[in-house]
C-alpha cells in the first residue's frame, strides 16, 4: 500500500468558510451532504474504534495463550496510552512537516501494520511493540478524522461528528462480540484484527487519487500561537466528558460485581449494554443536531441523562434496575465526546487541526487519569464508595459548560471574556 499523491487543492463541497459555525449558530446555510469525503471520516474512525475496542478482549486471550502476568498485561495498556499521549503532542508538528493528506495515509498504514502486527506477534516484545504503535498512528488517524470532517462540514460539524461517533460505536459494539466468539478456538481470534484491516483498504479505495482539503485561508499551514480561553474552557469540559465514559467503561463491571455479586465474565457481558446505549444516543443525536442552535441543550441534557442513569447503575443492588441504568448511561454519554469535541473547536475555527491536537491531548490524558484514580482508591475504599468520582466528573462537566454558555445568553456571544492563553 503506498500514500496516495496529491493532485492539486480541492474546494470541500457542503461547506461553509471556516469560522462560520459554532454551536449557538442559526440560519440557513449549505446543506448537509455527505460524500466521498465523509465517507472517508466515518470508515477511519469506524476502524480504529474497532482497534480500540477489541484491544481489552484481545490481551485477555493473549495473555492465557502466551501465560503472562496480568502486570504485562497491563504494560499493554499503559504502552498504547503513552503512545497516544505522543500522538497528541506531535501531531500538529507531524502535519506541518507532512502535510493533511500524506499524514492521514501514514495514519492509516501504521495503525493498519500494528493490527497485523499484534495479530501475528508471539512474544511480549512483539505484542508490545505492536501495541505502542497502534498508540502512535492510531490516535494520529482518529485526529486527523474528526479534523478533515470538521473542515469539510463546517456549517454542520456536529451533526457530521455525532454521525461519525455513531459509526465508530457500532464498530466498539462489533469488536469484543467477533474477538469474544473466536475466542473458543486455538488461535482463531486473532483473525477477529482482519476486519479493521479490511476497512484500511476500502479507506484506500475510496480515497485513492482524492486530495484532502487544507485547512481555511491559510491552506497546508497549521496556525500556531496562542488558543482562546474559551477553548480551553471547552477542553476541561471535553477531558470531564471523556473521563465520565472510560471511567464507566473500565470500572462498570467491578461494580456490577461488587453490589450484585456476578462473574467477572457475565458482569463483562453485561458492560455490553452501555455500549449498545452509546449507539442508540449517537443515532438519535445526529437527528436532535440538525439544528445548530440545538447542540448547547442536547450537550446539557446528555450530561443530566448520563447522570440520572450512572446515579441509579451507582445506588442499584437489582439486575434488571441496573441493566436499565446502564442502557440509559450509555445514552446519556453518547454525544457528550463528539459535542464537546465539536464544542471546542468551534472556539478556534482558524486552527481547527491544532485545536483538535489539543483535544486529542486532553481526551488521552483523562483516560489514563481517570481509571487510575477510580483504581487507585478503590484500592483504598472499595469500588462501590470510588465509584464517586464518576458524580464529581457530571458535576464538573455541567459547571464548564453552564459558565461557557453564560456571556452568549447575555449578547456576548461574539466576544471572548476569558484571557488567551498559549496552545
Amino acid at each position: 500500500m503506498t500514500v496516495p499523491r496529491r493532485r492539486g487543492p480541492t474546494a470541500p463541497r457542503g461547506t461553509a468558510k471556516a469560522g462560520s459555525s459554532d454551536l449557538s449558530t442559526r440560519g440557513d446555510g449549505p446543506v448537509f451532504r455527505r460524500d466521498r469525503l465523509t465517507a472517508l471520516g466515518y470508515t477511519s474512525l469506524a476502524a480504529y474504534a474497532y482497534c480500540l475496542y477489541a484491544l481489552a478482549p484481545f490481551l485477555t486471550l493473549l495473555r492465557r495463550d502466551l501465560d503472562f502476568s496480568y502486570l504485562v498485561m497491563s504494560l499493554h495498556s499503559t504502552t498504547f496510552a503513552a503512545g497516544s499521549v505522543l500522538s497528541g503532542l506531535f501531531f500538529t508538528h507531524a502535519l506541518r512537516r507532512l502535510g493533511r493528506h500524506r499524514l492521514f495515509w501514514l495514519s492509516v498504514i501504521g495503525t493498519a501494520c500494528g493490527a497485523v502486527l499484534l495479530a501475528v506477534g508471539h512474544t511480549v516484545a512483539f505484542t508490545l511493540a505492536a501495541t505502542a504503535l497502534l498508540g502512535l498512528t492510531g490516535p494520529m488517524l482518529q485526529t486527523s478524522s474528526l479534523a478533515l470532517l470538521s473542515v469539510h462540514h463546517s456549517a454542520h460539524r456536529d451533526r457530521a461528528l455525532v454521525e461519525a461517533n455513531a459509526t465508530a460505536s457500532l464498530a466498539a459494539v462489533l469488536a469484543p462480540a467477533v474477538i469474544g466468539s473466536l475466542g473458543g478456538t486455538d488461535s482463531g481470534w486473532r483473525a477477529g484484527l482482519a476486519l479493521p484491516v479490511v476497512a484500511f483498504v476500502l479507506l484506500y479505495a475510496l480515497g485513492r487519487g482524492r486530495p484532502l482539503p487544507d485547512q481555511g485561508p491559510a491552506a497546508g499551514i497549521v496556525r500556531q500561537g496562542r488558543l482562546p480561553g474559551r477553548f480551553w474552557l471547552r477542553a476541561a469540559a471535553l477531558g470531564a466528558a471523556a473521563g465520565i465514559e472510560f471511567g464507566t467503561v473500565f470500572y462498570g463491571a467491578p461494580l456490577l460485581v461488587s453490589r450484585l455479586d456476578l462473574s467477572i465474565s457475565h458482569a463483562a457481558t453485561l458492560m455490553t449494554l452501555f455500549a449498545v446505549g452509546i449507539l442508540i444516543g449517537r443515532t438519535a443525536g445526529s437527528r436532535l443536531v440538525n439544528d445548530q442552535g440545538k447542540a448547547p441543550r442536547v450537550l446539557t441534557g446528555s450530561l443530566l441523562l448520563a447522570a440520572a442513569g450512572l446515579g441509579i447503575f451507582w445506588s442499584s443492588h437489582a439486575l434488571v434496575l441496573s441493566s436499565a441504568a446502564l442502557l440509559i448511561a450509555g445514552a446519556g454519554v453518547a454525544n457528550l465526546f463528539p459535542l464537546s469535541f465539536s464544542h471546542a473547536i468551534a472556539a478556534a475555527p482558524d486552527r481547527s487541526d491544532l485545536a483538535a491536537a489539543r483535544n486529542q491531548l486532553v481526551v488521552n490524558s483523562a483516560i489514563m487519569a481517570a481509571p487510575l484514580a477510580l483504581g487507585a482508591l478503590s484500592d483504598r475504599v472499595g469500588v462501590s464508595s470510588a465509584f464517586a468520582v464518576q458524580a464529581v466528573l457530571i458535576v464538573a462537566a455541567l459547571l464548564l459548560v453552564t459558565v461557557d454558555r453564560r456571556p452568549a445568553a447575555a449578547g456576548g456571544a461574539g466576544r471572548d471574556p476569558l484571557p488567551e492563553d498559549r496552545g
